[in-house]
């Protein structure tokens, strides 16, 4: 599973489902990469965004989420806010990288999508450290809500540009496809299925 999405909204659930079934065990991995679920002999990979096409595997959907622009208060106090996509490319970014490269961002104006290159001031390939770095003032992220929302709330990051708003993003739960569904599959696949829809909206519930 990803690493910060499966702290904060999958091991809970799959803890507790340990807790009540005595028989029931957990190898827990966390990566930000996808792997083979046949080949590294995994039984239940939690996915975020568009999957591809496989008939090897089957999924089922868990929800979805968005994603937020943010700055901390004291550099969007030393700037302009943007009211142009334009504007906003001008401002410096903390940008979340995969291998030594910057992840676009996708923003929706007017109906329209933009896949937009950050003019990334400081990189880091931990969602976390990106929240830390724009937290203190390093410039613009482009962050999962679920990881910004308390941020937000307690006022140690602004959004920004709120005329553009962002693509929504899948979540699906994937397992290997075979004859009969293992039973611990299922169990933990229900689970996930009941539990994880009410926690997406705990942790993604915008103030009103």
């Amino acid at each position: 599973m990803p690493v910060l999405f499966g702290h904060l909204c999958v091991t809970p659930i799959l803890v507790e489902l340990v807790r009540q079934h005595a028989s029931l065990s957990l190898d827990l991995q966390f990566s930000d990469h996808p792997v083979d679920l046949r080949e590294e002999n995994v039984d239940l990979a939690i996915r975020v965004g568009t999957l591809p096409d496989s008939r090897d595997l089957i999924a089922r959907p868990l929800g979805e989420h968005r994603m937020a622009l943010c700055a901390s208060p004291a550099y969007l106090g030393r700037q302009r806010l943007p009211e142009s996509l334009e504007a906003l490319m001008a401002l410096d970014a903390v940008a979340y990288s995969r291998h030594g490269k910057a992840m676009e961002w996708r923003l929706v104006v007017d109906g329209q999508e933009h896949l937009l290159k950050p003019r990334a001031r400081v990189l880091l390939d931990d969602m976390q450290g990106v929240l830390v770095a724009a937290a203190a003032g390093m410039g613009v992220a482009w962050l999962p809500y679920w990881l910004v929302r308390d941020a937000l709330m307690e006022g140690r990051l602004q959004e920004v540009f709120p005329a553009a708003s962002s693509p929504v993003y899948p979540i699906h739960a994937v397992w290997p496809k075979m004859p009969h569904m293992p039973l611990k599959t299922r169990v933990a696949v229900d689970a996930l299925l009941q539990e994880q829809p009410g926690r997406l909206q705990e942790v993604e519930g915008r103030r009103t």
